[in-house]
């Protein structure tokens, strides 16, 4: 396995490039999402070699000497590479402009660059958030012209080596649309990080393959206008209060079918609010047991309060820890009749 010597956890780096000293030719191979990999070798009795491995943002490895034995399997170390320079200033983004774009009219692509690990608070929002620290500036300042700066960018593009999503690093971008692919390297979204992402247009969010994604802060998406989102990862333990708050609009492709992964162990206060749930939610996680779950997490009010939900499937230790009171108030949209069901089988009614 080849893994980053920066983070615990033993975090796998996908697409690391591995050699091994065979001759007359190197063996090579690419490791996978996990960073595993794995190389046969054609010889015969006993032949030393060395593995090294490289990728892109970090220093290359020092030659990892092995002998292999005929027919034995070799179970080589973990592989550490220590990351390289991280871009500063003016080299960590590109602001290019879009096709049609006119010197009256200019839209942009943000790509923030290759080897940039962490986005800091503030960095690339179209205007401080005035809740950040006073030291906080972004990069994008004078850029974008001196009016309507929240509609010039209208696509964000993340590097894979990206770690860390600051707040308010990518506040107010109203017209970004398209996919919006948050890199499976991100363990963390901070808060407000891309407040009212899309409001003028459509966003598509979604996780790539891998994701270690940890947690996702305070309003980190609220009144974002997301219309397909793929399933939460797998890796997510910490949803904060009104994380995806009014982000859903009631043409979203995913509410008849939304599902909170097992190792999740909080949901804050309205974290899905007016999210136009219908159908089924599934809770997967034993660990949202009494208080873990915040009230109104899909809360639904005004025009939208026709409780569509017909079904929660859940864990049956997370629905006995609340009381019949308290399920009503963290599940707000669940119609009139609609059942509880037991995440073991999901056919047996959970009842007070």
């Amino acid at each position: 396995t080849v893994q980053d010597a920066s983070r615990t956890g033993g975090v796998g780096l996908p697409g690391a490039a591995v050699s091994a000293s065979t001759k007359p030719e190197p063996t090579t191979a690419t490791t996978g999402p996990n960073g595993t990999f794995s190389l046969t070798v054609t010889h015969s009795g006993t032949l030393p070699l060395t593995l090294t491995a490289q990728k892109a943002c970090y220093e290359p490895s020092a030659p990892q000497n092995i002998t292999l034995s005929k027919d034995t399997p070799y179970d080589a170390d973990v592989i550490a590479l220590t990351l390289g320079p991280e871009p500063q200033g003016d080299n960590r983004f590109t602001l290019d402009p879009n096709p049609g774009s006119t010197d009256a009219n200019p839209t942009y692509t943000l790509t923030i660059a290759d080897c940039v690990r962490t986005v800091t608070p503030g960095e690339y929002a179209s205007a401080v958030n005035p809740s950040l620290p006073s030291t906080a500036d972004t990069r994008l300042a004078g850029r974008l012209g001196t009016s309507d700066q929240n509609s010039k960018v209208t696509a964000i593009r993340l590097p894979d080596s990206l770690v860390s999503i600051g707040q308010s690093s990518f506040f107010n971008h109203r017209k970004v649309s398209g996919d919006l692919i948050i890199p499976a390297s991100v363990d963390s979204i901070g808060t407000t990080a891309f407040w009212y992402l899309g409001t003028d247009s459509s966003v598509n969010l979604k996780f790539a393959r891998g994701s270690v994604l940890n947690s996702i802060g305070v309003r980190a998406f609220q009144f974002a206008n997301i219309v397909s989102m793929e399933q939460l990862p797998r890796s997510l333990e910490t949803i904060e209060a009104f994380a995806f708050e009014s982000a859903f609009p009631s043409s979203a492709s995913f509410q008849s079918n939304f599902i909170i992964p097992g190792n999740v162990t909080k949901v804050g206060n309205y974290a899905f609010g007016t999210g136009h749930f219908t159908g089924i939610l599934t809770i997967e996680s034993p660990h949202l047991t009494k208080p873990n779950l915040g009230n109104d997490i899909l809360h639904e009010e005004g025009v939208f309060s026709s409780r569509r939900l017909t079904t929660i499937i859940l864990p049956r230790t997370v629905f006995e820890s609340y009381t019949q009171a308290e399920l009503n108030a963290i599940f707000r949209p669940l119609q009139a009749g609609g059942k509880y069901l037991d995440l073991a089988d999901k056919t047996t009614e959970l009842t007070k």
